[in-house]
């Protein structure tokens, strides 16, 4: 039994997924068992804004949100497990910087407060070794959708659309052990549009409700265009993302453009940037005809899985709650799988999808009682 613990770039909280895990050969067979988000704390939320989203550097501050975010992952799960007891829990901690070109990503929050708050081993920091090889420490998730998504038959795209959205390509058969798994990030997903709600209402909303909003609005096709001159997103892939690119230094270049806009045709014309650079992607690699898995918060925005439905119009949309991964635990469920194969030592990057030097296994063990834990999993294996 596993803890799941995911924070993204959206900054709103802390997803967790309590899952039943047993290894099948080469595959794994899961069951999840509760998922639950929890908002942030005031006080952390409060050093998540001046850190990450306002770019604060003063390494005081780090310091605290470090401490803070562990302390919050730990009153997170007390709440969430309620005495329930896990054999382990796999944290991904906060991102606070990301430069995939450069292999430089930086996860916090202490994984000893959790150790300590729920009596089991922890595994964090997944990112570091691939760094290490080279690689972009990002995407992580493509290795559980290749294990745990693949279709025999069925050609699927499992899209992620958190503050970044993220694609990764499962051909018919598609396996975490194949060389040509194609999976990175796409661009922006809700991080723009959150963002623009946050400042055109003066912090009074977090976000357009169901995409009504850009619903109502017209976009700006020229101002669309320009968005997608980015460079980024005719660059070939492995390659990965963040707020570095996608957050306030975007937002600045655009602003005045933005501002000129009424609200609605702002967010109409954000939408489209997320849904035009999905289906690029998609079309650029021929999966535009393919059964797309959405999760994160795009998948609670109704808008948004329409306009993508009409842009793919030969794909077939939906949520991945369709196939058994519910869309806001996917990736609380995914490192829960990656911390066990922490635990069994195996490999669990993919260099087609980072980029890196070659396979490695991730992670860093916080650790409670782990021989027991090792020998738990050595016969489970086994069997």
């Amino acid at each position: 039994m596993a803890l799941g613990m995911m924070s993204g770039t959206s900054l709103d909280g802390i997803d967790c997924a309590l899952v039943d895990l047993q290894a099948k050969g080469e595959r794994m067979q899961l069951e999840v068992l509760d998922a639950r988000t929890f908002a942030f704390d005031t006080t952390t939320a409060g050093l998540l804004d001046e850190i990450v989203r306002r770019g604060g550097s003063d390494l005081s501050a780090i310091a605290r949100l470090h401490r803070a975010l562990g302390l919050a992952h730990a009153d997170t799960a007390e709440r969430f497990l309620r005495g329930r007891g896990v054999d382990f829990a796999a944290m991904h901690g906060q991102t606070i910087f990301h430069d995939g070109a450069a292999a430089l990503t930086l996860q916090i929050g202490d994984p000893f407060a959790v150790r300590e708050r729920i009596a089991a081993s922890v595994c964090f920091d997944f990112r570091s070794a691939d760094c290490a090889l080279g690689g972009s420490g990002a995407p992580l998730v493509p290795y559980v959708d290749a294990l745990v998504l693949a279709d025999p038959i069925e050609k699927r795209v499992a899209l992620n659309c958190g503050g970044i959205a993220n694609v990764t390509l499962l051909a018919p058969g598609a396996r975490p052990e194949d060389e040509n798994v194609v999976a990175f990030d796409t661009g922006p997903g809700n991080m723009l549009l959150d963002a623009w709600v946050r400042e055109a209402s003066e912090g009074r909303a977090a976000y357009d409700d169901n995409g009504e909003g850009a619903a109502r609005g017209t976009l700006d096709a020229s101002l669309l265009a320009s968005m997608l001159d980015d460079p980024y997103f005719t660059m070939v892939a492995p390659k990965s993302t963040g707020r570095e690119r996608f957050g306030e230094p975007f937002l600045n270049r655009f602003r005045e453009d933005l501002r000129a806009l009424a609200l609605d045709d702002a967010l109409a014309t954000l939408l489209a940037l997320t849904v035009e650079s999905i289906a690029m992607a998609l079309e650029l690699h021929r999966f535009a005809d393919a059964r797309i898995l959405c999760s994160g918060g795009g998948a609670r925005n109704g808008g948004f899985l329409r306009a993508l439905g009409r842009r793919l119009s030969r794909a077939r949309v939906e949520t991945s709650d369709a196939v058994g991964m519910p869309v806001d635990a996917k990736e609380a469920i995914a490192f829960a799988v990656l911390g066990y194969e922490t635990l069994r030592e195996r490999s669990a990057n993919l260099p087609s999808v980072t980029g890196a030097r070659k396979r490695t296994v991730l992670g860093a063990i916080a650790p409670h009682e782990l021989p027991a834990l090792l020998a738990k999993i050595a016969k489970e294996t086994a069997r």
